[in-house]
This record gives C-alpha cells, sequence and structure tokens, in this order.
C-alpha cells in the first residue's frame, strides 16, 4: 500500500513538471508567429489637438506586403491617406514607396513587423515633408487594433 501512495504521487510530481514546463515553453512560441493582417494604430494626445496614425495590412506574402497609411488630425481637421502600397517583404522587414492619395506629396519608408506591432518610419521626398504622411525620420510603434483591413477611400 505504502509502495502504491508513493508510485501515484511520484506520477503527480512528473505530470505537474510536465504541465509547468509546457506553460513555459508554449507562449514563447508565440514570439516567433508570422505578422497578422489588420488595422495597426497609434493616438497621439496633444495640447490642442489629437492624432492618428494608422496602418491597414490588407495581404502579406512571403516577398510582398499589401498595405495602406492613413492619418488624420482632430483640430485643424486634417485626413489623409495613401494609395495602395505594395512593399518589398524580406524577413520582418518591409521596404516600400508611398503615394499621398489626393495631395501629392511621395516618399519612402520601411515597416518592421513586432509582436502585435508594427515600427514605421518614412520620409517625404524634399518638399513632401509638409504632407500628412511623413514622420520626419522619426521611428513610430503602431499596434494592433483590429482585424479590419478596409482601405480608406479617397
Amino acid at each position: 500500500m505504502k509502495k502504491m501512495r508513493n508510485s501515484t504521487k511520484r506520477m503527480r510530481t512528473y505530470l505537474l513538471t510536465a504541465f509547468l514546463l509546457a506553460a513555459l515553453i508554449l507562449p514563447s512560441t508565440a514570439a516567433f508567429a508570422a505578422p497578422r493582417t489588420g488595422t495597426y494604430e497609434k493616438h497621439f494626445v496633444g495640447a490642442g489637438a489629437d492624432s492618428y496614425r494608422t496602418v491597414v495590412i490588407r495581404k502579406i506574402k512571403k516577398n510582398k506586403v499589401v498595405f495602406q497609411i492613413q492619418y488624420a488630425r482632430s483640430f485643424p481637421f486634417r485626413e489623409s491617406a495613401t494609395n495602395k502600397i505594395v512593399g518589398r517583404r524580406k524577413g520582418n522587414t518591409v521596404t516600400f514607396s508611398y503615394k499621398e492619395a489626393g495631395w501629392g506629396y511621395s516618399g519612402t519608408g520601411v515597416m518592421k513587423f513586432k509582436k502585435n506591432a508594427v515600427k514605421i518610419k518614412t520620409s517625404g521626398t524634399p518638399g513632401s515633408d509638409y504632407g500628412f504622411i511623413s514622420t520626419g525620420g522619426q521611428t513610430f510603434k503602431l499596434k494592433r487594433v483590429s482585424s479590419k483591413k478596409k482601405f480608406a477611400a479617397y
């Protein structure tokens, strides 16, 4: 009887150890998950106006990513978006060139996929840094807010 208690106790210890190890290992594999389509956003709170910088990723393939960059400011009201962008993907980095719909400003940029976020850095061609899509060479981290993939129409 005593021998049977020891074996069940040992079995419970093994199972608990295996369960705890699995619990430690499984969440770390999520960090290596593939980037996801959807809407990524950064909200800036200003003294007089709030603004939003948004990236909508529609399609992710091995070598390319289809997405759109949007910008909106509350006061004075400004809104801008790019035409559809097809960027070249290498690993978790996407390089692209863009043109703002309506305004005509253009530039280049780099986007990096992170876990549930993207980091984006754009710079306009000379004269177009006054455009709304250009980040002026700064890098912004946008967090995933939804799985919606609808582009803005301008």
